[in-house]
């Protein structure tokens, strides 16, 4: 086990919980505090929850990469 792919993991399944919680429904409220994000509605929540979920795909691809070539 290397540091990277450890690490990697960890992000990703923080980035997954994430977007899952976005996905629900959810506000955030570190990120409702933007203009950009302040009158979003559920559905708009939705759509960034399940990009942020497939972000997330992306970073295990990473993290298994890094456990296979011991980055």
């Amino acid at each position: 086990m290397n540091g990277f792919g450890i690490l990697m993991l960890i992000f990703a399944v923080c980035v997954l919980l994430t977007g899952l919680y976005m996905f629900t429904g959810h506000k955030l409220g570190i990120m409702t505090g933007r203009p950009a994000f302040k009158n979003l509605s559920k559905a708009e929540w939705k759509n960034i929850g399940k990009w942020t979920m497939i972000v997330s795909f992306f970073i295990f691809a990473l993290a298994i990469a890094g456990f296979v070539l011991e980055w």
